[in-house]
């Protein structure tokens, strides 16, 4: 495994594409609810994010929770959308996930050996600050379903420092089975304000309550015929869990974190202690 934090925000994206299976969602057999995204097209995103990674890293260590922050991360975090759209022809495949995960890359590269709920908290922390660059953006689906129906959507999740990430981080996560059952909770939690945005909040309620029965059930996920009966709902509704997937790759990139720090704690320090801040002014005038 690779001791780069950013490297390993690109693997838990790329791993979170290529899970398999996800209902709704892009993974390796399947193009989910979508037509024009697929895996392939997925993991061209997540490389191209390397450099968006690798600069939070840069302009966070060192540095302290505060606006100057904010702005460096806002500034950096329009670049990799941009960088994003680019390669990916217009799609948007990871612009919550630049968000969520460049919050946590920037809270780690602060503290690199704090606790993972830390972690969580800087984040919260640097998503409650404002970008002082930022120009009056265009309303996000999230933002619109909190106006229309009371929902939080991305924005809510970090500034309440991933209150649907956190417990799952104390979850068993040894098999395949285990992983299903992270990501259908989710499903079942997490008002995801991408199907609101495709269909209604009825279609997100009746979505969440078939992924709890799934839960709910003691047999394996994959011998469950309900999986089937969710995944050929999305498909006919057409919708797409978009927000519980960046949230499970965010889980991936924490618990790999958290591994390495254990298991390779000498080669873990050496990489932190050569951390440093290195002048990106030139690129932050976005």
């Amino acid at each position: 495994m690779t001791n780069s934090i950013a490297e390993l925000a690109v693997a838990a994206l790329k791993w979170e594409a290529n899970f398999t299976p996800k209902p709704g969602l892009v993974d390796a057999v399947s193009n989910g609810a979508h037509q024009d995204m697929d895996v392939t097209l997925f993991r061209r995103s997540a490389t191209s994010l390397s450099s968006y990674f690798e600069s939070i890293v840069q302009v966070s260590s060192g540095a302290t929770l505060d606006r100057s922050l904010r702005t460096k991360i806002g500034a950096l975090g329009r670049q990799a959308e941009a960088t994003m759209y680019q390669t990916t022809n217009g799609v948007n495949t990871h612009k919550g996930a630049i968000w969520a995960l460049g919050l946590l890359v920037s809270s780690l590269a602060i503290t690199p050996d704090a606790a993972l709920a830390d972690i969580l908290t800087g984040a919260a922390v640097l998503a409650c600050l404002p970008d002082e660059k930022l120009v009056a953006p265009k309303k996000s689906y999230g933002e619109q379903a909190q106006q229309k129906y009371g929902l939080g959507g991305a924005k809510a999740e970090a500034q309440q420092a991933f209150p649907h990430i956190a417990p799952l981080l104390q979850w068993p996560l040894n098999s395949q089975d285990d992983w299903l059952r992270v990501l259908l909770q989710l499903y079942a939690t997490v008002d995801d304000t991408n199907i609101v945005h495709r269909a209604d909040l009825a279609t997100l309620r009746h979505f969440q309550k078939q992924a709890q029965q799934i839960i709910a059930d003691e047999q394996p996920v994959l011998a469950n015929s309900r999986l089937r009966e969710l995944d050929r709902f999305t498909l006919k509704m057409n919708i797409s869990p978009g927000g519980s997937a960046d949230l499970f790759a965010a889980i991936r990139f924490l618990t790999w974190i958290n591994t390495y720090r254990e298991e390779h704690e000498s080669s873990w320090k050496n990489y932190i202690s050569h951390l440093k801040p290195q002048n990106l002014s030139a690129t932050l005038s976005m």
